[in-house]
């Protein structure tokens, strides 16, 4: 069964994310993943907090996000894992769908943009940019004669 990451940056990506995830589920079973990235707090502000309060605190609005999205997921009854990750968004989704062989990241296209290309703008072109350049780079190490 292939992985399929569904990144929710924001609640109102949710009508699209459950549409998008249920189709995809239809069509074919996969396992999917929802996951929230949230930024964390700057070093000034969190050393005031031990890690277990930055973990609740991060983990409550992380599910404040997918809360939606997971709702609209059970009424269909599409099995799915939820996580609430920190660090930088496009960056730790494109990890996250490395460290779980998925096959997929499922981002809302975006118009294409000068800015896009180069992997500048929303997150989900920033993961696009990502996860074309770790491609590039995986196929250029594998060929011969390149190191």
């Amino acid at each position: 069964m292939n992985a399929v990451v569904v990144p929710i940056c924001d609640p109102s990506d949710a009508g699209w994310a459950a549409s998008q995830a249920v189709a995809l589920y239809r069509a074919q079973p996969v396992h999917l993943y929802l996951i929230n990235v949230q930024r964390p707090l700057p070093q000034h502000v969190a050393q005031f907090f031990n890690r277990k309060d930055l973990r609740d605190f991060h983990r409550e609005a992380g599910m404040r996000v997918l809360e939606p999205v997971i709702r609209l997921l059970n009424q269909a009854d599409v099995p799915h894992e939820d996580h609430v990750l920190v660090g930088h968004q496009a960056e730790t989704i494109v990890e996250f769908a490395r460290e779980h062989d998925c096959a997929q990241v499922l981002v809302e296209p975006r118009p294409q943009t000068v800015l896009s290309k180069f992997g500048l703008g929303s997150i989900g072109s920033q993961v696009l940019h990502l996860m074309r350049a770790r491609t590039t780079e995986g196929a250029a190490s594998q060929a011969p004669g390149i190191t």
